[in-house]
């Protein structure tokens, strides 16, 4: 009877261990414990707590700020395509964005690491690198505030982090909408 306890015991200690883990982990699929896709109903019911969505007349996506397990994110949603007009909207999770310092990819990267550090952690993968569109107007410097992309073209899928002074200040997972 022991025998059987102790796999037990032990499977669930390493399934507990390793959902702790995913609460801080970033992929190019979900921030924490916010999986793309993932529908307004879902994610009120993961985090016990009803979204106050702001629905925007100038933007496709309707967001929610929200503080969760002690950390800021942006939840943006977007209605999900029913041939069926007469069914009922379905919102779902197009980005999170947050700058949570908890929050690391599991390369190690996360807020307050180094452009360099990216670079060298994604050096095998195909990165874009943005500057800010409005430095002009900011009156900041062209290379001041940076988005280095990673597209996963595979989920469809890219983790964009934005640089400032070549810092990390916020991550972004979100769905890909190539051409």
């Amino acid at each position: 009877m022991k025998v059987f306890f102790l796999p037990l015991i032990a499977f669930l200690i390493c399934n507990a261990t390793l959902q702790a883990q995913d609460v801080n982990n970033i992929s190019t699929m979900r921030m924490g414990i916010f999986k793309l896709k993932t529908t307004v109903a879902e994610i009120e019911k993961l985090i016990g707590q009803k979204l106050k969505i702001n629905h925007s007349e100038e933007n496709y996506l309707d967001s929610a700020k929200i503080n969760f397990d002690k950390a800021d994110y942006i939840l943006s949603f977007v209605k999900r395509y029913n041939e069926n007009e007469k069914a009922p909207v379905v919102w779902e999770l197009y980005c999170v964005t947050s700058s949570n310092t908890k929050l690391k990819t599991k390369s190690g990267i996360g807020i307050n690491n180094t452009k360099a550090e990216i670079l060298v952690a994604y050096d095998k993968f195909s990165l874009n690198i943005y500057n800010d569109w409005y430095y002009k107007e900011k009156g900041n410097a062209k290379d001041k505030i940076q988005h280095i992309t990673l597209s996963d073209f595979d989920a469809g899928t890219q983790l964009v982090f934005k640089t400032d002074n070549r810092m990390v200040k916020s991550i972004e997972v979100t769905l890909y909408e190539g051409e």
